[in-house]
């Protein structure tokens, strides 16, 4: 059949990770509130987002925060 889009790779070569795939994106429009959340943490942060974060853990441990001396 010529369907105008070549085939990559030996049939039956990453399928399940292909379907794996297809099944996530499938799903994606039902996500809950707690896959969401828990996707979320895996997102990269960026330096600020990590500083923040650090600030934060830091506050909460009584630990005083850095003096800035210009």
């Amino acid at each position: 059949m010529l369907s105008g889009m070549p085939a990559f790779g030996a049939p039956g070569d990453h399928d399940l990770d292909s379907w794996k795939l297809v099944g996530f994106i499938r799903h994606l429009p039902a996500l809950s509130q707690s896959e969401e959340v828990e996707m979320e943490k895996m997102n990269p942060k960026s330096p600020q987002e990590m500083q923040e974060e650090q600030n934060e853990e830091n506050f909460l441990q009584g630990t005083p925060p850095p003096s800035h001396h210009h």
